[in-house]
């Protein structure tokens, strides 16, 4: 989903990388460029505007020349100016401290404790000047991270206090296969000995993991593992929302039914729900940035939530 707004730094950032790519492989179009930056176009004309409004103050001169003929067109074309691009941009202390910790809390997380690119990037960056390599604590992510890796690598059976989608909180038996990362969230792919079949399971909702001593049963070390993390279920629902920008973490949260697309400001998205009971707590929590378009029996459900909690908080004595 693209940004609709970012930082100066980020700014920045992205219009280093525009003058690259236009001067290394060409003129490039403004919708393509969205694209491939995940952001909005608005966000690609303004890191635009802010590369042509750069200027060599001790000379007033620019350092970038845009063809405005061009750019009416969609298509972004500058030739340089006074700009010295004969080395790589030089990072400040800033810039450089940002990346060091970046890299060091890549390489707190199992998957790349060992991975020798890192190292080899953490290394150069050393080198490149008085920058601090600094430690990253661990979070409780990291953790389950480096717990449920111990297990997979180990091929033994776990048991946790597991809350799933519709709030129901049950202990389950998991033979864990694979970690994988998908939107923003991270899912444990394991065998459910309730269910028997492969279950994709979200670490923030799993609490109080033991592993045990049993070794994964024979079934789950032959078990296929499906490309789609939620699976299928008959009785799913297909519910159609409308969010604000600062509410699209609502479409990371249930299985996606279709992409979420901008109209009129919002974004509108279909998601697939196991069960309507649970879905009202999910859309309240958001107030108001949420709204539930489809269907209509779910939109009845959430109003009805919402009248009982502001019911509920309301003052029995009140004149």
């Amino acid at each position: 989903m693209p940004k609709q707004e970012i930082d100066a730094s980020e700014l920045y950032d992205l219009s280093l990388s525009i003058v690259g790519l236009v001067l290394s492989e060409g003129d490039q179009r403004v919708e393509e460029l969205a694209q491939r930056f995940s952001v909005s176009e608005k966000v690609i004309l303004k890191a635009v505007r802010a590369i042509t409004d750069s200027e060599d103050l001790t000379k007033c001169v620019t350092h970038f020349h845009l063809n405005f003929d061009e750019f009416e067109d969609g298509w972004i074309s500058f030739a340089k100016g006074s700009t010295n691009l004969e080395g790589p941009p030089v990072l400040s202390k800033r810039q450089l401290s940002s990346i060091a910790i970046g890299l060091d809390y890549l390489a707190s997380i199992p998957q790349f404790a060992s991975n020798p690119a890192l190292a080899e990037l953490r290394k150069m960056l050393k080198n490149s000047g008085p920058v601090p390599i600094t430690t990253v604590a661990a979070s409780r992510l990291s953790d389950l991270l480096e717990q449920l890796q111990s297990a997979i690598s180990s091929e033994k059976t776990i048991i946790c206090d597991y809350r799933n989608q519709k709030g129901e909180q049950s202990q389950r038996k998991i033979d864990p296969l694979l970690i994988e990362l998908r939107g923003k969230k991270h899912y444990l792919r394991g065998w459910c000995h309730i269910n028997q079949e492969v279950r994709s399971f979200r670490l923030d909702r799993m609490q109080a993991i033991q592993i045990t001593d049993e070794p994964i049963a024979k079934q789950s070390q032959v078990a296929a593992i499906p490309d789609e993390v939620f699976g299928s279920n008959l009785d799913e629902k297909i519910v159609v929302l409308s969010a604000q920008p600062e509410a699209t973490e609502i479409f990371w949260n249930f299985p996606g039914a279709s992409e979420p697309v901008l109209e009129k400001g919002r974004w509108v998205g279909k998601i697939r729900v196991g069960s309507l009971a649970g879905l009202p707590r999910h859309i309240i929590r958001y107030g108001g940035m949420v709204e539930v378009l489809e269907p209509k029996e779910a939109r009845t459900m959430v109003a009805a939530l919402a009248r009982q909690i502001l019911a509920d908080t309301d003052p029995k004595d009140e004149d």
